[in-house]
């Protein structure tokens, strides 16, 4: 199985789910709610639905994890990891700020080996593969090589008490180091910034693998360094204990600063 031949299904999978998504996408987005009180649209539901159906066609051996709906095979080498829209509060307010995301994980070890993240709206697509690289748009990206915070951007999600952990520790630090901390209603969008080398590093305060399944190939892939809040590596194919993202130089500092912030 040829790396390059995933990676073009996988774009070709993310322009079917772009045009789902922009169908559907306006202030009158209709949604309903699901049991943890998040959004749910027909664009979730029939992008995770497609992915499901594409993958039977081509992959017909491998698993599907999707944030609404899942197709675990047994045996299966492969499990395609996909988040239909991240973003969803955003999509279903008529606000830009979501993308498509989907990951290819071994499943010997939960680790991602290709990734894709589309922005439907600003039409950028970010991809890589195991020893690949990482490119947005067909242009080679790479993380900032910054080693302070100072004059920097980080983005962050929502404090997780399921996983233990405040994240008012680190904006308070990162404020004091004059980062600026931004917050977005798709972590996916602002995390795939450090890749992207505009972002210093990103923190995920939640459990789910498909919120950073992409984002960790794509940033290894860009130089950079994704680890769990406990410095080690995560499965990308179940649910973890959060997920930090950064250029790797700065690594170590923003886990110190996590690990000081368990409740």
């Amino acid at each position: 199985m040829k790396m390059e031949d995933c990676l073009e299904f996988a774009k070709k999978l993310s322009k079917e789910a772009e045009e789902i998504a922009l169908r559907y996408f306006s202030f009158e987005v209709k949604n309903t709610w699901k049991d943890d009180n998040t959004p749910l649209t027909k664009a979730d539901t029939e992008i995770n639905d497609l992915v499901i159906k594409r993958i039977n066609e081509t992959y017909p051996e491998h698993s599907i994890y999707g944030e609404e709906k899942s197709q675990m095979k047994e045996n299966s080498k492969y499990v395609w990891v996909c988040d239909p829209i991240d973003g969803t509060m955003a999509f279903s307010c008529g606000l830009p700020i979501f993308v498509f995301s989907i990951a290819m994980v071994d499943q010997s070890n939960g680790l991602p080996i290709l990734g894709l993240i589309n922005d439907p709206v600003m039409k950028n697509t970010y991809w890589a593969y195991k020893g690949s690289g990482a490119y947005r748009n067909g242009k080679k990206i790479s993380v900032l090589k910054n080693n302070t915070f100072e004059n920097t951007y980080f983005t962050i999600a929502a404090s997780g008490k399921a996983i233990g952990f405040s994240n008012l520790p680190l904006m308070k630090e990162l404020s004091e180091k004059k980062c600026a901390v931004m917050k977005y209603p798709s972590f996916i969008y602002g995390g795939i910034q450090v890749a992207n080398g505009k972002y210093i590093g990103a923190a995920f305060y939640h459990k789910h693998g498909h919120d950073v399944a992409a984002l960790k190939i794509i940033t290894e892939e860009a130089g950079g360094k994704v680890s769990d809040f406990n410095g080690g590596e995560r499965r990308y194919d179940q649910d973890g204990v959060g997920c930090i993202v950064s250029n790797g130089i700065l690594h170590k500092k923003i886990l110190e600063i996590i690990q000081t912030s368990k409740i």
